[in-house]
């Protein structure tokens, strides 16, 4: 059975990948019919999906339990908290939208997911879960 934290941090980053590439879209397509940018559409179209196809296809080997996935999550989150505390992130979100929005309860709910998700990946429980016999099992 998998632990509750990988299912949730495996929907939640799923969803907001999902996400992104919808939204990247968006922009490409309103680009490309504004008449400027119809050679790029298919380029960053294409980008946007091997991207999205490449994360997804990580986040199915994160959910399965492949050992390699849990060093690469450590790092990322580790760049994580980097990026927000160095870059002020939330902050710059706390001034630029009402603290109700929608884009900054989004990246705090994320800030606030991966700081438990790296104390999670440092347990006992998740070590043993993501072994090289787990993906098996």
């Amino acid at each position: 059975m998998r632990p509750v934290a990988v299912n949730v941090s495996t929907l939640w980053w799923g969803g907001l990948t999902v996400t992104y590439l919808l939204y990247g879209v968006y922009i490409a397509v309103a680009f490309a019919l504004s008449g400027e940018g119809w050679l790029l559409l298919g380029v960053s179209a294409a980008a946007l999906f091997f991207l999205t196809g490449s994360i997804l296809w990580f986040l199915w080997s994160y959910w399965q339990g492949q050992d390699w996935t849990r060093t690469f999550v450590i790092v990322g989150l580790v760049l994580k908290l980097i990026y927000v505390l160095y870059l002020g992130h939330l902050h710059h979100f706390a001034f630029a939208y009402n603290l109700r929005s929608m884009p900054f309860l989004i990246a705090a709910a994320d800030v606030v997911l991966s700081v438990y998700i790296f104390y999670w990946l440092m347990t006992k429980d998740a070590r043993r879960y993501f072994t090289f016999r787990a993906g098996t099992q």
